[in-house]
């Protein structure tokens, strides 16, 4: 039995359905199991990572855990470490990010590397997933795109080996269900890296028709973001992250994903051919 942790999100629901095919028994813990769409055979839990007691209760009789956490505060963090010890649970694989090692730290990065070191000094025996960015956040263009033909991106020239969640998810259950990889961290990328300008021009090839792209500052963006209803503190986290993708500092490529799952990795084109209707 394998513990999903994020098993709504953009990985931990592939992570499931994976698992799942592959016949292993799969435990997917979630907030609202109402609104939870599993394949037939999934057990699910209540709870998450404010909640030691249902953490620890969907923990209880699992092999290994798969540890996704969107607010990387240190709270959260200490309460998933108890609770893997209060269930008897050994073996963790955690998502985190590669700005968990990129230095110098921008204040994104120093959240993931405080949730590494807080995982690695648990005893626990770890795996370190570290995604570059997700090709899926091209979706936040979609609207732009259907209703202006534009898109505004504050990375310009920064390039940016984007990795597809498949590929993420593919990586997560090797992890989980093969020996060798407590100990051990990986870089997931995709196999070239791209600018936000050939990025976008990838996916006006696919869709047939010109996307005009606007070039704006981290500051803008990140002030766009905070308009559109981003929490205001988090503003500046947002400007340094822009900042590092802008000066290509995340333009980092690995042959990881290939080396744990033995297949290449996803491309971006094909990334926008599957997803081509959700910008039409």
């Amino acid at each position: 039995m394998f513990l999903v942790i994020g098993a709504t999100g953009n990985v931990g629901g592939k992570l499931v359905r994976l698992l799942a095919d592959q016949g292993h028994a799969v435990r997917a813990l979630v907030r609202a199991p109402a609104r939870a769409r599993f394949p037939e055979g999934v057990e699910v839990a209540v709870g998450d990572l404010d909640d030691p007691v249902g953490i620890t209760a969907a923990a209880k009789g699992v092999e290994a855990v798969f540890h996704m956490q969107a607010d990387p505060a240190p709270e959260q963090t200490g309460t998933f470490i108890d609770a893997m010890g209060d269930a008897g649970v050994d073996r963790v694989v955690a998502m985190t990010s590669i700005g968990a090692v990129l230095e110098p730290l921008v204040r994104m990065g120093s959240f993931f590397r405080a949730k590494e070191d807080l995982l690695r000094a648990s005893g626990l025996d770890v795996t370190f997933l570290r995604p570059n960015t997700l090709m899926s956040n091209a979706l936040w263009w979609r609207d732009s795109v259907r209703e202006t033909g534009t898109v505004s991106d504050p990375c310009a020239d920064g390039r940016m080996p984007c990795v597809d969640t498949d590929d993420i998810a593919a990586v997560a259950a090797v992890a989980l269900t093969e020996p060798g990889h407590a100990g051990r961290g990986y870089i997931l990328t995709g196999p070239e890296a791209l600018t936000s300008r050939e990025q976008v021009d990838v996916l006006a090839d696919v869709l047939g028709r010109p996307i005009r792209f606007v070039d704006t500052t981290p500051r803008e963006h990140a002030d766009a973001a905070v308009a559109a209803g981003t929490p205001a503190a988090m503003g500046p986290v947002l400007e340094d992250l822009y900042s590092l993708f802008r000066t290509s500092r995340a333009g980092v490529l690995t042959d990881d994903v290939r080396n744990v799952t033995g297949r290449a990795p996803g491309t971006f084109r094909a990334w926008c051919e599957r997803n081509a209707a959700a910008f039409r």
